[in-house]
């Protein structure tokens, strides 16, 4: 099967050069750094082990932060080779990159494209002592020639167990070449058992392990002085389609929380000016944060609805909140990470469509942690619940703040796996 595979890539190489020139020119690539798609290094490497840990984009990055510190809690001279296949992965890397510690050499660079040359370059200079992947990201001939390999938050969702099992004879060569794999939950396991892996772990989730979001100390004084003690609803990472929702939402929950002020986070600020005109279909008090605007409780600024198209914030507005509600879940996007808010002890609801973390939210739910809401009765009545009840808002906070701690660990055992095997 990956005799077939490479032979694949060779009748379709000039549909690939042209997929990659368009990503070039889309901006999708570093041109500057392109060279290290093709496997040439752009950094000299250091002498003894190192240890490479690769990530598909910016979330796989970011759930590998706190393996990384543990590694350097544990052994503070180990090299890290770090990459990424995306811009916005590589920019996060250098981001996280001071938070690492420890005094071994941290390298960050691209991945090299799944094409045979590009790999044996990248291979043949770096040298890794060991090879960890995250998820489901592993393509084949990387891991083909990836040595010791080791997989993190292994999963096969429900939508790509059906493929693995109709293309096994292609799968089960190369999962069986982890030397260990430490799944998210005992059906991972089991699936991946089923796919040829030998060593495997129920680990938990990496996820689960990361850090709060981060906050500005002034921006979050001002913002409490501003607020005072007024009702806040934060709409999170909201998208095309759920402003003019959320607005509707709004009114209806302003009639029993006089002074409610909702906050909305478009999920790309560059959306400010259209979210805006969505919810002044509904509501005319509506500010701009992107233009300087500051939210106002009557008077003839008084503002119902505010639209924060910033980037950074999230935790500012997260450690505001009264309630937290997943945008992404009120059309058909599949949602954003929920465990942002319930790291800061928010309450937190949803709308129906939560497809993109399927691998987390039955956990959340059964751990009462979040509420999943199927129609628009149910997401007034759940947010009412708690702006109207402070004993039953306390309550959740509570909670949320005893029980998430119970979830984290996993990146400490995986850190400890990794270095019994380096």
């Amino acid at each position: 099967m990956h005799t077939l595979y490479r032979a694949l890539l060779i009748l379709l190489s000039p549909l690939l050069a042209l997929h990659v020139a368009l990503r070039l020119i889309k901006g999708k690539e570093d041109k500057t750094r392109f060279g290290e798609r093709l496997g040439n290094a752009s950094l000299p490497r250091p002498p003894g082990p190192l240890v490479w840990l690769h990530g598909a984009s910016v979330g796989e990055v970011t759930s590998l932060l706190p393996v990384l510190q543990a590694l350097r809690e544990n052994k503070p001279d180990i090299n890290l080779l770090l990459t990424t296949g995306t811009r916005t992965g590589f920019a996060t890397l250098h981001r996280l990159q001071p938070h690492i510690g420890g005094s071994g050499e941290t390298l960050i660079q691209y991945v090299p494209l799944d094409i045979p040359f590009a790999v044996k370059r990248f291979m043949s200079h770096w040298k890794p002592s060991l090879s960890v992947f995250t998820e489901s990201d592993f393509w084949p001939i990387l891991l083909t020639h990836a040595p010791n390999p080791i997989l993190l938050n292994g999963r096969i969702s429900d939508r790509s167990w059906p493929r693995y099992q109709r293309f096994h004879r292609f799968f089960t060569p190369l999962i069986s070449r982890f030397k260990l794999v430490l799944a998210q939950r005992e059906e991972d396991a089991l699936r991946l058992s089923a796919m040829g892996a030998s060593n495997v772990i129920v680990g938990g989730n990496l996820k689960f392990d990361a850090a709060p979001l981060p906050a500005d100390d002034a921006a979050l004084e001002k913002l409490q002085a501003t607020l005072g003690r007024r009702p806040l609803l934060v709409a999170a990472s909201t998208h095309q389609g759920e402003e003019e929702i959320i607005a509707g939402l709004h009114n209806k929950l302003k009639a029993h929380v006089a002074d409610l002020l909702t906050v909305i986070v478009p999920r790309h600020p560059h959306r400010g000016t259209q979210a805006v005109g969505a919810a002044m279909r509904h509501v005319r008090a509506v500010a701009r944060r992107g233009t300087g605007e500051t939210p106002h409780l009557g008077g003839p600024k008084h503002t119902d609805i505010y639209i924060a198209d910033t980037l950074g914030e999230l935790g500012l507005w997260y450690r505001l909140a009264d309630v937290a509600l997943i945008g992404g879940t009120l059309v058909k996007v599949g949602g954003h990470n929920p465990l942002e808010p319930l790291k800061l002890g928010t309450p937190t609801v949803t709308g129906p469509h939560m497809f993109n973390f399927k691998d987390m939210t039955p956990l959340l739910i059964e751990k009462k942690l979040i509420t999943l809401t199927h129609t628009d009765a149910e997401l007034a009545t759940a947010i009412l619940n708690l702006l109207q009840n402070p004993s039953e808002a306390i309550k959740q906070r509570t909670h949320i703040a005893s029980s998430m701690p119970k979830l984290t660990g996993t990146a400490g055992k995986a850190a400890r796996h990794i270095l019994d095997l380096l």
